[in-house]
């Protein structure tokens, strides 16, 4: 090998140096390193899965939240059926009291009115029967005499009772 130009012992060195070279890479740079990428894998595997995780959770909450939001809305419909027909009832019951209370006022003014027309009769009767006997009193004084008068008198009485 000489001839060649190759000498034995720059190979071997050479050998020896790319072996010890070869171990102290493989050792103290290739298995970091590989132990480095394999980290960093696995953190992006973890990121990936959390990230997922994250994307599961959102889809949950967007899914409760449309579910929340058709449940407030339900409520809300069914509060306000429930207000509209508590005001119905307060309105036809404020109606019912003010149909009752009118009637009642009617009806007082229905007794007033007979009350104030009974009144008003006696007095166009008593007034009549003072009238009548001041006629009887004054128009017959001279023709009648005292006993005739008190009897006409009565008779216009009875007859106006």
């Amino acid at each position: 090998m000489e001839n060649l130009g190759i000498d034995i012992k720059i190979m071997v060195a050479q050998a020896i140096n790319f072996l010890l070279f070869f171990f102290i890479v493989k050792k103290f740079i290739a298995k970091p390193f590989s132990s480095f990428l394999e980290e960093e894998h696995n953190k992006e595997k973890e990121k990936q899965r959390l990230l997922e995780s994250a994307k599961k959770i959102e889809e949950d909450l967007k899914v409760k939240k449309e579910s929340m939001k058709k449940e407030v809305q339900k409520e809300t419909k069914m509060i306000m059926e429930e207000t509209k027909k508590n005001a119905l009832e307060l309105k036809e019951s404020l109606l019912e009291e003010a149909k009752r209370e009118a009637e009642e006022v009617k009806e007082k003014m229905r007794n007033q009115v007979e009350e104030e027309k009974q009144a008003l009769y006696k007095e166009v009767k008593n007034k009549a029967a003072e009238l009548s006997f001041e006629i009887v009193t004054r128009g017959l004084k001279d023709s009648l005499d005292e006993e005739t008068q008190k009897r006409i008198t009565q008779k216009i009485l009875k007859n106006l009772n």
